[in-house]
């Protein structure tokens, strides 16, 4: 998991892979904040973005997830979200397997998870190693805008 915040990206470019850095700027290039909520195509299916406009749940409600396939990038555009993260375990109790179908497993708990709060500018990158609970309450219900860019492990490899 990597966090940052695009106030510092010049001066931290260059710690970032080419494929992080991409999306990045791709958010910036494409003028993605200011889009409506939809999925805009960068790479393909290499890599995309998701502009989503969502309202946050308590942690009990949202559940732990995953992928196989893709890394997200995700960055809040507006609000504020809490987002839960854990390293995979395979002892995690899988509740839903979608991974055949939409790149994503839902688990019953994610063990020694941390709050990450995210505030508009901030971002966060997920691994598939990384549990994440994304769209979490802060201090109640909250509108949040995010983007959320998906890389394909294709690239990474690459």
């Amino acid at each position: 998991m990597i966090f940052g915040d695009m106030a510092h990206y010049e001066q931290e470019k260059a710690t970032y892979s080419g494929h992080i850095r991409k999306g990045l700027e791709a958010i910036v290039s494409m003028g993605l904040a200011e889009k409506a909520a939809g999925k805009y195509e960068i790479d393909g299916e290499l890599m995309f973005a998701l502009v989503q406009e969502l309202e946050t749940e308590p942690a009990a409600k949202r559940r732990p997830e995953s992928h196989e396939k893709y890394a997200d990038i995700q960055l809040l555009v507006s609000g504020e979200e809490a987002i839960g993260v854990a390293k995979y375990s395979a002892e995690l109790p899988v509740q839903e397997d979608m991974l055949g179908t939409r790149d994503i497993v839902f688990y019953e708990r994610a063990d020694n998870e941390f709050n990450l709060l995210l505030r508009p500018g901030q971002f966060a990158v997920f691994y598939p190693s990384d549990v994440h609970r994304p769209c979490c309450n802060v201090n109640g219900p909250s509108a949040v805008k995010k983007i959320v860019v998906k890389i394909h492990k294709q690239l990474w490899n690459a």
